[in-house]
């Protein structure tokens, strides 16, 4: 008998995970939409407190916000753990419970949607201060240099980027911020997946089979359609079906965040972010609508 023989004979299951670990799996799953890698299951395993937890669930929340780019920043976002009889993720804004993760993220997303204020650019129209510090920059760079080297608090309008990309920066005390936005949907992340899924497919009279058909359903119209029957359903229920990466917000506080140079470097740092961040996330949802729709 060798030494593996020996050990219990019975086989192993996994337990089913408590409905604490639901929760909290379901939670990591949203944040992922967002690139967030939320930690908050390794914190419950450790035993940490309530305090600990809630302090966790609601940092990876606000990071989710800063990356979704639904333009509601100017809105306080938290996140607690509900230790009722079914443990559950209560998320809250300016301290009013809005959503439950029980409820799922179609639910989540649309009740965001409803706080949400689009131009015709498909741009916040919400500022991120309050009235009065919003400005809207002129031609050449040095409006901006003002703002960034003697201005206190300030916010401007949106400008144009390369790539089809959009910036704001504010300053809130001591800390100088920019956000930088291309603006998505997960329909149209979707879309763009379900494009290098096809592309990927080796059989190259399916392939063009797919393609035909997208000319009347669409992209992943044509891909669902080739995959089993509740492969739709089974995307519905995905939170990538109703989260998409739109932003990148880069902050800085301290004597650099006055100069000039530095805050150019910021918009660099965001645009980069943002390029790597869809980029990662076309990659993540070809897998999924490749293999993952079971």
């Amino acid at each position: 008998m060798t030494k593996a023989s020996k050990k219990s004979d019975a086989p192993r299951t996994r337990e089913a995970p408590t409905p604490r670990e639901d929760a909290l799996r379901g939670f990591d799953a949203l944040m992922a939409t967002a690139g967030v890698e939320s930690t908050i299951v390794k914190h419950a395993a450790s035993g940490a407190d309530s305090q600990t937890l809630n302090d966790e669930l609601t940092r990876s929340l606000q990071l989710a916000h800063d990356r979704w780019g639904l333009g509601l920043l100017h809105l306080r976002h938290e996140a607690r753990l509900d230790r009722g009889e079914d443990t559950d993720v209560i998320l809250l804004v300016d301290g009013r419970e809005v959503a439950r993760l029980s409820q799922g993220a179609a639910a989540i997303s649309a009740t965001y949607e409803t706080m949400r204020a689009q131009n015709a650019d498909d741009l916040s129209d919400w500022g991120v201060l309050p009235e009065g510090h919003r400005v809207t920059l002129k031609a050449g760079n040095n409006q901006m240099r003002v703002l960034v080297e003697d201005a206190r608090d300030f916010e401007t309008h949106w400008s144009s980027e390369r790539g089809g990309a959009f910036v704001r920066t504010w300053r809130q005390g001591e800390t100088l911020a920019v956000e930088v936005h291309r603006p998505a949907s997960p329909g149209t992340a979707l879309a763009d997946a379900a494009w290098d899924a096809i592309m990927s497919i080796k059989d190259r009279n399916f392939q063009r089979e797919l393609m035909e058909r997208s000319n009347s359903v669409g992209m992943l119209g044509a891909l669902l359609g080739a995959r089993h029957k509740d492969a739709g359903r089974a995307l519905e229920r995905l939170p990538e079906a109703h989260f998409a990466v739109r932003s990148t917000v880069v902050r800085m506080t301290g004597g650099a965040q006055r100069e000039f140079d530095q805050w150019r470097s910021m918009v660099r740092e965001g645009l980069d972010q943002l390029d790597e961040l869809q980029k990662t996330t076309t990659r993540h949802l070809t897998e999924i609508l490749r293999h993952g729709l079971k």
